[in-house]
């Protein structure tokens, strides 16, 4: 047989792995984002706190539900907060931006941080009261590791 006779049967069979490939992609990326779509944040973030902490589904429940107090205080907050942080970038655009301006503009974000963090201090406080002593301690290694985790530390937990 020559390479020509060849080349039309290798053209059907790329075209059949490309669709079979396509197609396998679709059905297992449609599947995990169908499962996504359907459950909240808040509910998979309960059920990380059931794998993680051992909650049981009244805990669970109850931390939906403190999460849900949590982000209607915070909404507003960040709201400010995005806007002050869209004030402090504005001034990117002006030529003759004083250093005490830059100030006045980075304290006002800082300013409006501050509550988010004690509201944020505050629910944590409520997440240990439904901790039970054991879950309290796993809890707390959990904040730990997510806050070094949300600020860059590349320590790893434990080997500090």
């Amino acid at each position: 047989m020559s390479n020509s006779s060849n080349k039309p049967a290798l053209i059907i069979l790329i075209v059949v792995l490309l669709i079979t490939n396509l197609g396998m992609l679709w059905y297992f990326t449609r599947d995990a984002k169908e499962e996504v779509k359907s459950v909240s944040r808040s509910e998979r973030m309960a059920q990380m706190m059931r794998k993680e902490l051992g909650f049981d589904s009244l805990q669970a429940q109850e931390y939906i539900n403190l999460r849900s107090r949590r982000d209607s205080i915070i909404a507003p907050m960040n709201a400010e907060l995005r806007q002050a942080k869209i004030d402090m970038i504005n001034l990117l655009g002006s030529e003759d931006v004083s250093d005490s301006m830059l100030q006045v503009a980075a304290e006002n974000v800082a300013a409006k941080q501050v509550p988010i963090e004690v509201a944020f201090h505050q629910h944590f406080k409520r997440v240990q009261a439904i901790c039970n002593p054991q879950q309290m301690k796993r809890f707390d290694t959990m904040l730990l590791r997510m806050i070094r985790r949300n600020t860059g530390d590349t320590i790893v937990p434990g080997n500090n």
